[in-house]
């Protein structure tokens, strides 16, 4: 950042990032404070970057499906199938928790860190993995193993890199409270004309009971920020 070399988005493209990805998306009153946290740090960081923390971007990545292809709805296939595993996965899922606790800058934005409560986050994430089985491949070498939203993408130069950097500093550990999701969505992204924002494609309840995962190979949770369709 301090370099001026930080990596700068382009609108989704077919082929590119912004693939069809399964997501939790905060809502309620936790919704609101990345809001206006993303408000906030819109103003400090300059004009020209994406806002995708405000609810209608807003959203925590559990698993990227596939590159962005404009036009996507549920008779398609490839959403067909990944919308049953969605619902699989989900109904064999607790209710996920995740405290919402600092920010983070990235070579690409600003992050707001999340952790989960509970295995329930992680046990889904797995579930997700095994249900999707081959349609699962786009992301099956990647393992994360962080949770976050970005809050603001990079889309332009930055105005002050040092005031970006010290006010990201200073809200290290700004506690944002916990995040409670009673489900799941698979979505895909359009570009709105001032930043991508979310195109839901299917939702599902959690509504299961705790239980050991198995799973095989590349399954589990992705590495963020490192794979092909992170956003």
């Amino acid at each position: 950042m301090l370099r001026g070399s930080h990596f700068v988005d382009v609108p989704p493209v077919p082929g590119g990032r912004w693939g069809m990805s399964a997501v939790l998306v905060p809502t309620g009153p936790v919704a609101d404070r990345l809001a206006e946290v993303t408000a906030g740090l819109a103003a400090v960081s300059g004009s020209g970057h994406w806002p995708t923390g405000a609810r209608d971007a807003v959203h925590l990545t559990v698993r990227a499906i596939e590159v962005h292809r404009p036009g996507l709805s549920g008779a398609d296939p490839l959403v067909a199938r990944c919308a049953g595993a969605l619902a699989r996965a989900t109904a064999q899922s607790t209710a996920v928790r995740l405290r919402l606790d600092g920010l983070t800058l990235t070579p690409s934005g600003v992050m707001v860190c999340a952790y989960p409560v509970d295995p329930a986050a992680d046990d889904f994430a797995d579930r997700l993995g095994v249900e999707l089985g081959a349609d699962g491949w786009f992301e099956a070498s990647y393992r994360r193993d962080i949770w976050y939203a970005t809050l603001v993408h990079f889309a332009a130069e930055v105005s002050d890199p040092a005031g970006l950097a010290a006010w990201v500093r200073r809200r290290r550990a700004l506690d944002l409270g916990v995040l409670e999701l009673d489900g799941a969505e698979l979505v895909t992204f359009r570009f709105n004309g001032r930043q991508p924002v979310r195109s839901a494609l299917a939702q599902a309840p959690f509504g299961g009971v705790a239980m050991p995962v198995t799973v095989t190979g590349g399954h589990g949770r992705q590495v963020g920020g490192s794979g092909p369709g992170w956003g």
